[in-house]
């Protein structure tokens, strides 16, 4: 089972954090959104392939996790024109 994670937007409402870094790596309540997010799963072993779907600051996203779960299986897809969620999936 795969679990498809579209996080390409800019963030634009969450202006300023998102100035230097990507929604999901913003820290709220001492974590990332993201780390908040992977944590709430009980088993992330269930999924076989995490797949990012990654635009602005991406590269953060990827060091992110390289650094964070390594365990995880991660791929990530560049979306390169950011036309929403639908789009990206």
């Amino acid at each position: 089972m795969k679990l498809v994670l579209p996080m390409a937007g800019y963030g634009t409402r969450l202006r300023p954090q998102t100035w230097s870094k990507p929604k999901p790596l913003v820290s709220v309540a001492g974590k990332t959104i993201l780390a908040h997010f992977l944590d709430s799963f009980d088993s992330l072993s269930q999924f076989d392939e995490v797949v990012f779907i990654i635009g602005y600051l991406g590269e953060q996203v990827v060091e992110f996790m390289r650094s964070h779960y390594p365990h995880l299986n991660a791929r990530y897809v560049v979306q390169p024109e950011l036309s929403g969620q639908s789009h990206a999936i």
